[in-house]
């Protein structure tokens, strides 16, 4: 090599090492962030198919974890069989090209429809054809990028794990900018545009990344640390694969907490969209705590803590204690984040060197998709009810560090007397039913079991014992009385007795109710009163013809069937449309409209194959309470519904949210349309005479014509819907922080 050659290669050296670490962690950073801006782009493309169901997060997680680990599995067989480094650059980047094909990715319409009985199967198949491929090859970023950096001869090469914090870093930012930023500015078509771009750069940074280790290393094998540097204070673990199976269940415990975390707040805290990405990024921000060279909250912190806000988080269940909705959330996160401190600082102090790096993010990830998928894909098959999130709650307690299985003295007493205390609580239950005098034991018996779980914190199975005991007395003091429960994809559907009322509820949205028995069993009630602004529309319509109901429910509007009409129902919840039709439970259906049609699927999609012009009246009732699929609310949606209306036809929106101002969302699509409408918030009287036990609403009427709306505008209860000029919802734009804002404003 001549002296050009030789100063040259110095000077490349030279230039590499001003670049210190800078490559390797924006690499990982843009990496995480894209991999994380792609997950809910992708759910907000397929919710809209789904019913706005948040199980459709859940597996698309379960989808994204699954490609994540077929990247980590990946990067581990190129590192494990592909020992050049200029190889592994070479085949890395061939794959970049093939993957990127796809883009700008849309979800693919080669599966049709999604199928009404197996939504899941659908949506998995969408997600392999559609954006599985680009995924799983830069999912791989974060292993491939450590172990090149293990092989850069930096001084720190031996320890490359600091840079995970900068990837999940990225990771949190990049969820956290989709809804702040890329949702309320760019449309789907731009947002994918802009992943595509962000990919492209990845690319290049990647192959760039590989050069820098080969230029300053020379692509020598993986660094190992100095015998004086190699403990990282792990635990000695005697078999290898005691030791990976260890990690498997580190990994499975907070990947499946954070699903039934999730499943539990959409379920019985409040079913808002905006809730689901939260638990993600305390996860997320747990890997960058304890993945830190100085971790700023020690592993001995979280353990200590865990078993209060597993306590608190027990107390919190809706099931058991009345306890504010928004207090409620908050403690269920901080379970979250504590629980996932412990699991992911145990996984980060039994780390492996460098030379099994791959190996160890191969299996972090296989337990997270296998607590995911079990959360996701089995647990709704096999139980009625969101138990998982409690039973996660115990195995946490039963991992922790530095802590005596049973414990001594006091620590077993308190567990002793939770058990025998919820054994007697049950009995109670079974013998005395509800009474006043047995909710009064049932609390007392669940402080016991809190204090019990604070008491014997320095035991692991006390704890646990005492949390089990905690939900087992929730569980036994809120049965479904009289009634049923039963979970799909969907959600939780329950029919339960109370009073001399039947009721269906989906989480915690009220679906209608029925009297059991007597002169009013067939008047409807709830949001579908005679008095409340839907059952004033229908009790008024009296012409013949087509009316359809988007969103069943218990199916309570059929008995303002008049003579010569003709009812259709959309739904797209099986359960919902079997318990509606099951006289057992419901006859609003049966005995109003026998002969009316019921078509499952999504009630847009649906309504689609309809043709113009053929309905008087069409209600849509897909969104009321909190859960919003936000496809029924778009101008294209809005417009779809007026062209299946006759000229005189009236469309009815029930827009009651809890959480996002969406008559102002209707109001703007009213006003880009071009089309009259009218509102009413209604709240039922105070005075007792309500013999219907009507609830508060609010609704929205559309129509074609100004000369539809005549006798809206004789009624003093409605009046104008105003737009205040804001940019409309569409089918590439929607803006759910901002409706949120208004809301509360």
């Amino acid at each position: 090599m001549n002296e050009a050659t030789i100063a040259q290669a110095q000077g490349a050296r030279g230039w590499v090492q001003k670049l210190g670490a800078s490559p390797y962690i924006v690499t990982v950073f843009l990496s995480a962030a894209l991999v994380f801006l792609v997950q809910p782009m992708f759910a907000k493309m397929a919710t809209p198919l789904l019913g706005g169901s948040p199980n459709v997060w859940n597996v698309s997680l379960v989808c994204f974890q699954a490609a994540l680990l077929l990247g980590y599995a990946y990067a581990h067989t190129l590192n494990h069989f592909v020992k050049s480094l200029r190889t592994q650059i070479g085949i890395h980047s061939a794959l970049l090209v093939v993957a990127g094909l796809v883009l700008p990715f849309q979800l693919t319409g080669a599966l049709g429809e999604p199928s009404a009985t197996q939504p899941t199967l659908w949506l998995i198949g969408v997600f392999a054809l559609s954006i599985a491929p680009p995924f799983a090859v830069i999912s791989a970023t974060a292993p491939l990028i450590q172990s090149w950096y293990s092989r850069s001869g930096r001084e720190d090469a031996h320890d490359p794990y600091h840079l995970y914090g900068a990837s999940n870093i990225g990771s949190l930012l990049g969820l956290a900018a989709y809804p702040l930023l890329l949702e309320p500015l760019l449309p789907v078509a731009s947002q994918t545009l802009t992943w595509t771009l962000g990919y492209m750069a990845l690319a290049v940074l990647l192959i760039a990344s590989g050069f820098v280790a080969l230029t300053s290393g020379g692509g020598a094998a993986v660094a190992t640390a100095p015998e004086a540097e190699a403990d990282i204070d792990a635990p000695v673990v005697s078999s290898v694969w005691k030791q990976r199976l260890w990690w498997l269940v580190l990994a499975f415990i907070p990947s499946s907490l954070l699903v039934g975390v999730t499943t539990h707040i959409a379920t019985d805290v409040a079913s808002a969209p905006f809730l689901w990405a939260p638990p993600l990024m305390l996860y997320i921000g747990t890997f960058i705590i304890v993945f830190a060279k100085k971790p700023f909250i020690s592993l001995q912190v979280s353990s200590r803590y865990l078993p209060l806000a597993v306590a608190a988080a027990v107390l919190a269940l809706p099931s058991i204690s009345g306890v504010p909705l928004l207090l409620s959330f908050f403690l269920h996160l901080g379970v979250l984040f504590l629980a996932a401190m412990v699991c992911h600082g145990l996984l980060a102090e039994g780390r492996p060197e460098a030379s099994r790096l791959t190996e160890f993010y191969l299996l972090m990830s296989l337990g997270g998709v296998l607590g995911g998928a079990f959360n996701a894909l089995l647990v709704p098959v096999i139980f009625n009810s969101v138990i998982e999130y409690p039973l996660l709650l115990v195995a946490v307690l039963l991992v922790r560090p530095e802590a005596r299985w049973m414990g001594q003295g006091r620590t077993r007493v308190w567990s002793l007397a939770a058990v025998a205390a919820v054994v007697i609580a049950i009995g109670l239950r079974l013998t005395l039913g509800n009474e006043d005098q047995t909710v009064l034991i049932y609390r007392l018996l669940l402080a016991m079991a809190v204090l019990g779980i604070v008491l014997g914190r320095e035991s692991r199975a006390a704890p646990a014992i005492a949390a089990a005991c905690a939900w087992g007395v929730g569980f036994a003091g809120n049965p479904v009385a009289g009634g049923v429960a039963e979970r799909g994809f969907f959600g939780v559907v329950k029919v339960i007795e109370q009073g001399d009322q039947r009721i269906m509820m989906h989480g915690t949205t009220l679906h209608g109710a029925q009297y059991i028995a007597g002169e009013d069993r067939l008047r409807p009630t709830t949001y579908y009163a005679p008095e409340a602004p839907i059952g004033q529309v229908f009790e008024a319509h009296s012409a013949p013809g087509r009316v359809g109901v988007i969103g069943l429910g218990t199916g309570s509007v059929a008995c303002y069937a008049r003579e010569g009409q003709s009812y259709t129902y959309y739904e797209i919840d099986p359960l919902v449309a079997k318990f509606a039709a099951d006289p057992k439970y419901f006859s609003y259906l049966t005995e109003c409209t026998p002969d009316a049609e019921t078509v499952l699927g999504d009630g847009r999609l649906t309504l689609a194959a309809e043709p113009a012009g053929d309905f008087e009246l069409l209600l849509i009732d897909a969104f009321s309470s909190d859960s919003v699929p936000a496809h029924l609310l778009t101008r294209e949606a809005v417009d779809l519904y007026l062209s299946r209306l006759s000229d005189d036809g009236v469309l009815v929106m029930h827009v009651s949210n809890n959480h996002m101002k969406l008559d102002a969302v209707v109001a703007r699509i009213a006003d880009d349309l071009g089309v009259p409408a009218r509102q009413q918030f209604y709240v039922p009287r105070s005075d007792g005479s309500d013999r219907f036990r009507s609830k508060a609403s609010q609704v929205v009427v559309l129509t074609r014509s100004e000369a539809a709306l005549a006798r809206f505008d004789d009624d003093e209860r409605w009046s104008a819907l105003v737009s205040d000029g804001k940019r409309p919802w569409t089918d590439n734009y929607s803006n759910v922080i901002g409706a949120i804002w208004e809301k509360h404003q």
